[in-house]
């Protein structure tokens, strides 16, 4: 599998300006990832995730012809789901 290219308009994260943020795989029925909480307001991360999930939806809509408003109340509900069964106990996610 090869890497995704950098977005439009950066050509290499450096500075202050530009820093990635995360690195996510799917690894057989689960997420890997490396984060970098780089933001001082973690509200900001809300942002983030709300810009995956419209950019998701549309990629969904391109790729595999799913409906755009069908496919953003899919990842909206299991974004749901999801965070109902996570436990702060812990520093590992359960599966």
């Amino acid at each position: 599998m090869t890497a995704l290219p950098l977005p439009n308009g950066i050509s290499e994260p450096s500075g202050e300006d530009v820093t990635e943020v995360m690195r996510v795989w799917w690894n057989v029925d689960h997420p890997a990832m490396i984060i970098r909480p780089v933001h001082q307001d973690p509200a900001v991360v809300g942002a983030l995730l709300a810009e995956l999930a419209w950019h998701f939806s549309n990629a969904y809509a391109e790729k595999r012809g799913l409906a755009r408003e069908e496919t953003l109340a899919a990842i909206q509900g299991g974004f749901g789901e999801a965070m109902r069964l996570i436990s702060l106990e812990t520093t590992e996610r359960t599966r």
